[in-house]
């Protein structure tokens, strides 16, 4: 099956503990990796944000999917199994500290998950990887600090 891979980063100055709260919060992932709606989400008793469900929208078409949990470091790298009809792979956060600031990089690795959507799939990959700049820099942005 196609795959391929995005990766984006941007700084804020919100501490790495601000970025992780915010991590933990599920609207945080609308608008990161093409999430435009997040519901259903699954918070453990200690507020830590152990998976949900995601609209997306591409081509006037919604389609839904899972995030479950891929690897979770904390304070250092969240990533979350996504999956729908169309593609599947893993959404990642990544923080380090920068001098006064937090570094924030997002990587995407998807793969097509069926044979009608590799045909599409370049389409598809093409407008996730186009929006993944603005979505972390909005994300970042929104953090202040």
């Amino acid at each position: 099956m196609p795959a391929q891979s995005f990766t984006h980063q941007a700084t804020t100055e919100a501490t790495i503990d601000e970025v992780w709260a915010a991590l933990d919060r599920p609207e945080t992932w609308e608008g990161i990796g093409g999430v435009d709606r997040v519901f259903d989400a699954e918070i453990d008793p200690q507020g830590r944000l152990q998976g949900f469900s995601f609209d997306t929208i591409a081509a006037g078409k919604k389609y839904v999917g899972t995030a479950t949990p891929h690897e979770r470091v904390e304070r250092e790298k969240m990533a979350w199994r996504v999956q729908n009809s169309e593609i599947q792979g893993v959404t990642m956060v990544s923080l380090s500290q920068r001098g006064e600031t937090t570094a924030i990089t997002v990587t995407l690795e998807v793969q097509s998950a069926g044979l009608l959507s590799s045909m599409f799939f370049p389409v598809i990959a093409g407008a996730i990887g186009n929006g993944l700049p603005r979505s972390v820099e909005d994300f970042a942005a929104g953090l202040g600090g």
